[in-house]
């Protein structure tokens, strides 16, 4: 099998995932970028460019790349998960429970139509539900948020039975292929446990280490949306991908003229129309301008994170895959029987704030849930809770121990 020349590869930053190379058994240049495995069994397109001229071969990588994005766009505009699987699922359960004489919210099938559209169906669209990663994403983030809303068990059921018969529905229809990942409710009820700074810390190190190696400041991206969802009360998921520049401003503290506050107005969250937060200020002074830095010439329209990308359903997918793959090689991502995924960064953000002193309200309104939810899904049984309520169950013992740690020194 012919091997790629190392010292021919030349990477496009300018179009994500392009490269130009070559190989043993030719004269001429290849170009390989990424298009999904609904598109290709590997993931990836690789074409010959039948030149042996660098330039020239740079052009002709674009032209095709340009061509065969254009084309995937072209394909997914016509698709649609409401009128494609949805719709035609709850006409046919509405004529169903009818039949019986059931009409109103005696009809089964209306009230699964309403539960539908009032919670789940905004985790079904703006991707190809065709690919099965990102349909079974879809199904991960939304279970997430059922079990962080404080969802009862009974009515988890209930989503997830009504996603089961509507997906086996589509797969009979010839609508997908395969059946989706649907988490048992055990799974679901795993506990979340949050990373500590130190941890988060590390696995930012590690981007940085592999922008490096690679020539590819996507990782500087990834670490980007991480410190971003670590410094306010964002729910991971597509939300903070979907902000403009034009959704942030600085506020002016009269009373310390010298920390500008950073704010974020988010529309249309889970559980209310406009949602306005605030950023640590650590992230605001050091981080943040490092964010906007990385795309000088975004106009106020354009997305503060991977700009250049359209797709958001399909870019969280990857920046979730780049976080479980760096968090396991370190060793993080498995703990106490449980995983840790993007998600958890939501739990050490309030553990954090709450350790800190922060009240309950507050948090909870950052966060945009209430002070319920924050007790019983975020603070109960997380580890950092449990050393800080240690050492304030046992204060003189935590005094010692730190006078012991100084005396070291």
């Amino acid at each position: 099998m012919p091997r790629i020349i190392k010292e021919t590869i030349k990477l496009i930053p300018s179009k994500k995932s392009l490269k130009i190379y070559k190989k043993s058994n030719s004269q001429n240049y290849y170009c390989s970028f990424y298009i999904g495995r609904l598109n290709s069994k590997s993931g990836n397109k690789e074409q010959s460019l039948k030149t042996p001229n660098v330039k020239v071969a740079l052009k002709e990588a674009i032209k095709t790349y340009d061509l065969v994005i254009a084309n995937q766009q072209h394909q997914q505009l016509k698709i649609d998960f409401d009128k494609d699987i949805a719709m035609p699922f709850f006409k046919h359960r509405i004529q169903k429970y009818h039949m019986k004489g059931k009409i109103d919210n005696s009809n089964q099938g209306i009230r699964e139509k309403k539960r539908f559209n009032n919670y789940m169906r905004n985790f079904f669209i703006g991707f190809d539900y065709r690919d099965h990663e990102l349909l079974s994403q879809a199904i991960s983030d939304m279970t997430n948020n059922l079990r962080l809303d404080n969802k009862t068990d009974n009515t988890i059921s209930k989503y997830m039975s009504v996603l089961n018969m509507m997906f086996k529905r589509a797969q009979n229809l010839g609508v997908i292929q395969s059946l989706p990942d649907m988490p048992s409710l055990s799974v679901i009820n795993t506990p979340r446990e949050s990373y500590f700074n130190e941890e988060l810390n590390l696995i930012n190190r590690r981007l940085d280490e592999l922008s490096k190696q690679k020539e590819d400041k996507e990782y500087l991206e990834v670490k980007d949306y991480i410190n971003l969802i670590r410094s306010a009360g964002f729910r991971p998921g597509i939300q903070p991908l979907m902000i403009k520049n034009w959704q942030y401003q600085y506020l002016t503290d009269k009373e310390n003229l010298n920390e500008p506050i950073l704010q974020f107005t988010l529309f249309n969250t889970k559980t209310s129309p406009k949602h306005k937060l605030t950023c640590h200020p650590y992230f605001t002074k050091n981080i943040f301008p490092e964010i906007v830095k990385r795309n000088p010439k975004n106009t106020s329209e354009d997305y503060l994170l991977f700009p250049n990308i359209k797709n958001r359903r399909s870019l969280y997918s990857r920046i979730s895959k780049i976080f479980i793959r760096v968090s396991s090689e370190l060793g993080l991502y498995h703990k106490n029987g449980g995983n840790r995924p993007l998600y958890s960064i939501r739990h050490t953000f309030i553990s954090n704030r709450h350790n800190d002193g922060a009240p309950l309200e507050i948090i909870a309104r950052s966060a945009n849930t209430s002070v319920k939810v924050v007790k019983n899904s975020y603070l109960d049984n997380e580890e950092t809770m449990m050393i800080q309520e240690n050492k304030r169950l046992f204060p003189r013992l935590a005094m010692s121990s730190a006078s012991v740690k100084k005396t070291k020194k």
